[in-house]
């Protein structure tokens, strides 16, 4: 009975509309299922290494030479930034949202060993390590510090040439608890470009809190800490022990000044010191 009212009810409508109707009806409901049910079908695995931080202090380099290793793919554009999109952070699929924001990252995934992610923010703040260690169980850490006053003079420099910030460096930096008020509250629904990622040039240098939510959540033995000067000086070494880090063979790669140094805004010395003893 059941089949013979369903039939009824198709009849009804076949002879009600024409088949243009019906042809867009099945195109549209067919759209939403492929969205909806995409990340089912993904052959794309989730990132198991990540450059989680820290902005300015030479991710865009160690992403670039570790992407030369054939066990490595990089994935498109360097940041897929996805636990710190604010899309994630509404979405109520968020598994989906993980699987669909990836998948469009990796065409050109061949079967590499690890698949890396560095984005710089991911260490920013407690959700976003908090979602990566959910969806990505596994993987492992690779951190870049820098000296967090020079990272933030740095920091500085890359928001005044993007038209970013009017202050001078020491009224900024002044400034800087008022502006980043509601921080933690507010940025992981924040749009991209906002003053809790733009301007947080001080806030982004607190390194003892960052790693400490890092290691709560992976543990310490997935994290591998280095520093931008020694990825300077001693190149090749710093890298082999990020190859033994993540039991990878050794690959000899040849240094490149990818980044520079001498993007920093300058300051006088005496509140260089002063910074010194904030930060």
């Amino acid at each position: 009975m059941a089949y013979e009212r369903y039939a009824f009810v198709f009849h009804f409508y076949c002879s009600q509309y024409s088949a243009g109707v019906w042809i867009t009806f099945v195109l549209s409901y067919t759209k939403r299922l492929i969205i909806k049910y995409s990340s089912l079908v993904s052959s794309y695995p989730l990132p198991n290494l990540f450059i989680p931080g820290v902005q300015k202090a030479g991710t865009t380099a160690l992403a670039s030479f570790l992407s030369q290793h054939p066990d490595i793919c990089l994935v498109k554009g360097k940041e897929a930034h996805v636990f710190d999109d604010p899309q994630y952070h509404r979405s109520t699929d968020k598994s989906g949202f993980v699987h669909d924001k990836y998948a469009s990252k990796l065409a050109h995934y061949k079967g590499e060993r690890y698949i890396l992610d560095a984005t710089p923010v991911t260490m920013l703040h407690p959700q976003f390590i908090q979602a990566a260690a959910r969806h990505c169980a596994q993987a492992k850490y690779v951190v870049v510090l820098r000296d967090p006053v020079d990272r933030a003079l740095s920091h500085y420099a890359m928001t005044k040439s993007r038209g970013l910030e009017s202050r001078s460096p020491a009224m900024a930096f002044l400034l800087e608890p008022w502006r980043m008020r509601g921080f933690y509250k507010n940025l992981p629904n924040s749009p991209f470009e906002s003053k809790y990622r733009d301007q947080s040039y001080l806030t982004r240098g607190k390194y003892r809190r960052q790693l400490g939510w890092l290691t709560n959540e992976v543990g310490e033995s997935q994290i591998k800490i280095i520093n931008q000067h020694d990825l300077l000086s001693n190149h090749q070494g710093v890298l082999d022990g990020i190859f033994d880090f993540l039991s990878a063979e050794h690959v000899k790669l040849d240094a490149e000044r990818v980044f520079s140094t001498k993007d920093r805004a300058e300051i006088s010395p005496f509140l260089y010191r002063i910074l010194k003893w904030l930060v």
